[in-house]
């Protein structure tokens, strides 16, 4: 159980129905990941103590389930970390380098790699995914041919290459939350042809872009009728013999930050506050359906961000009110210091745990890995690459197998966190496409022991001249063998070359000759 992708054989394509895995008494629950959009581990205050903001249905599972403190989207940015959860491989590795995508780029995810789902999938499951997708498609133009602009698209005809085409059976969600096409998707089609224009409103934090939509889209609504559409698909999956994956994806409290009229003002910091209030109360819904139809103690729940809060929401305002979402963590969204990408994670399964508190090193990268070792799945070479087993952890039989991990910043900076250190490829925050600063080292290391707020850079303190070129040493490996786990080497979509590898690789190495 302790390399990666573990694994038994018991589950066989063409043998669904086989598939029982290392759970024994329970061979396969229920899989629920509610994931928010740009949230910060300091908000939930079950993870600390400190928070201004009420969450206490967050704060429950804390205390019935397991709760993990230092658990890593794979980068600070939405796309890449949502491509990382679905694929078990880091986001670094497909063709997309840095940033996020946009309403018309194409898919994300390659042609013939296996998701997340497509594992469940094949181990009998029913799979779906409410909310932002936000990992490319390919939308049908008026003639026929691939849309290139929202004003070419005709929403009469299929969307290729989205959820239903990654392994889910069901989706019903939208690619953005500010954007144009103001509407929903169902499956593979629109919901509601476009009936109205949005003008653009708002400004700031508050902005809308205006475009095309349907007259019953609205920000306010937007969290309430995920959480309907998911409460929905609970009820009609409550005879069902199958069990089902359910990757519920908010799109909140990224902004335009509007709660719904329940919510607004209801928390002591403003509207972002109200909006991760209106999350606990999604996550305490979805708990309190699963006991009502008899699901509950049959059900993994997790919840976990796509990357940290965003530190471009009126976040000295948020401070002075004496809230920070990022705790005691440096940084924000985008960034490669931890508040960029060090998540709230908890998870609950019926009420087995009590309250534990686990402090391993894992990454939602691992969440493919750690179900396929649940269910007995055995991945192909090509498959989950970077994807670590937690179950151990899940089943009380050890640890996972983890000792690092990568995250990547907002411009696809590379940061390499150890249990005790952390090696940042960048002299600043890594959320702009440069990595020398004048005057600074282009490389920050940090003892996360003894210094978790990253204030001191010790990158030229001799005495971790060695410490640092085994670090080097590891992500080149990582990056050369084309996977972490152990395994057959893969390849890199796109080249094995980086910005913020190149010469910075070399400057390691010069550095500690």
């Amino acid at each position: 159980m302790k390399n990666g992708m573990l694994i038994k054989s018991s589950c066989i394509l063409g043998a669904l129905a086989s598939c029982y895995g290392a759970s024994g008494k329970d061979p396969r629950p229920n899989v629920i990941l509610i994931l928010a959009d740009d949230m910060g581990i300091g908000d939930v205050r079950g993870l600390n103590p400190d928070s201004k903001i009420e969450t206490p249905w967050l704060d429950e599972m804390c205390n019935r389930g397991i709760a993990f403190t230092d658990a890593h989207a794979s980068s600070a940015l939405s796309t890449p970390s949502r491509y990382s959860i679905l694929t078990g491989r880091y986001n670094w590795r497909s063709e997309k380098k840095g940033g996020v995508l946009g309403v018309m780029s194409p898919p994300m995810i390659a042609p013939g790699r296996k998701t997340i789902a497509d594992m469940f999938r094949a181990c009998d499951y029913t799979t779906a995914i409410i909310g932002k997708w936000h990992l490319g498609w390919d939308w049908t133009g008026k003639d026929g041919k691939p849309a290139k602009k929202i004003d070419d698209i005709d929403f009469t005809k299929r969307v290729a290459n989205g959820p239903t085409d990654k392994g889910f059976d069901y989706f019903y969600g939208l690619t953005s939350p500010s954007g144009p096409p103001h509407l929903y998707l169902v499956n593979d089609m629109a919901e509601k042809q476009p009936n109205m224009v949005f003008e653009d409103s708002g400004g700031g934090l508050y902005k809308i872009k205006g475009g095309i939509g349907h007259s019953d889209w609205s920000a306010e609504s937007m969290q309430p009728h995920l959480a309907d559409k998911t409460l929905e698909y609970l009820d009609e999956n409550k005879d069902s013999d199958k069990p089902f994956f359910l990757y519920m994806a908010l799109t909140a409290p990224h902004i335009p930050l509007f709660p719904s009229p329940e919510f607004k003002g209801k928390s002591a910091i403003g509207d972002y506050g109200d909006l991760v209030m209106m999350i606990d109360d999604i996550v305490g819904r979805i708990n309190q359906k699963l006991k009502e139809i008899g699901k509950y103690d049959d059900t993994i729940v997790m919840f976990a961000a796509d990357n940290g809060c965003a530190g471009y929401i009126n976040m000295g305002q948020i401070n002075k009110k004496g809230h920070y979402p990022s705790y005691i963590y440096r940084g924000y969204k985008s960034h490669g210091w931890e508040g960029g990408h060090r998540i709230p994670f908890i998870l609950s399964w019926g009420d087995r745990y009590g309250r534990r508190t686990d402090n391993s090193l894992v990454s939602l990268t691992d969440l493919y890995a750690t179900f396929a070792d649940m269910l007995g799945y055995r991945a192909d070479a090509g498959e989950a690459e970077d994807s670590y087993s937690f179950w151990p952890i899940l089943n009380g039989m050890g640890d996972t197998s983890r000792t690092d991990l990568i995250a990547t910043s907002g411009a696809g900076y590379f940061t390499y966190r150890t249990p005790q250190f952390k090696l940042i490829f960048n002299a600043g925050n890594g959320s702009a496409e440069e990595y020398r600063i004048e005057g600074r080292p282009s490389l920050q290391l940090y003892d996360m022991v003894s210094d978790p707020e990253e204030k001191v850079n010790q990158i030229n303190n001799p005495a971790y001249a060695g410490q640092v070129r085994e670090m080097a040493a590891r992500v080149k490996k990582y990056i050369e063998d084309g996977r972490s786990t152990p395994g057959p080497e893969s390849t890199n979509d796109g080249g094995d070359s980086w910005k913020q590898v190149l010469d910075i690789m070399n400057d390691l190495y010069t550095r500690n000759q």
